[in-house]
């Protein structure tokens, strides 16, 4: 795995919108814009001000089962075919940063991307 940076000039990162599975006071899911790739991000815990993500490359087969609740956020997490820690979603240039794991503490519940509230 090798780390790489992505330029992509803040007013045209994703912030809500289609890209943006989960929002809770900024985006906590989305996909982050890439040619060639498809990368999926999640929040992790702020450091220091700074606004860390979980980037993990999957396949477009697995990108529709997460979108459709046939593969919940734990399991697209440890399928993904390669994974990054980007340390700051703020930052000029987004620095990726290879994981070799994802530590446990880092991997999101065993739940489906939309939760399905009828008869409640």
């Amino acid at each position: 795995m090798t780390p790489f940076t992505l330029t992509i000039p803040h007013e045209q990162r994703p912030f809500s919108g289609d890209d943006v599975p989960a929002y809770y006071d900024g985006p906590l899911i989305f996909w982050l814009p890439c040619p060639g790739r498809r990368l999926l991000t999640f929040a992790l815990p702020d450091d220091a001000g700074h606004h860390p993500f979980l980037v993990l490359e999957v396949t477009e087969a697995q990108a529709q089962a997460f979108l459709t609740n046939k593969l919940t956020a734990r399991r697209i997490c440890l399928e993904a075919t390669q994974a990054w820690r980007m340390p700051d979603y703020g930052a000029d240039v987004l620095e990726l940063a290879p994981l070799v794991a994802i530590p446990e503490n880092w991997l999101p519940g065993d739940v489906m991307l939309h939760l399905n509230y009828e008869g409640v």
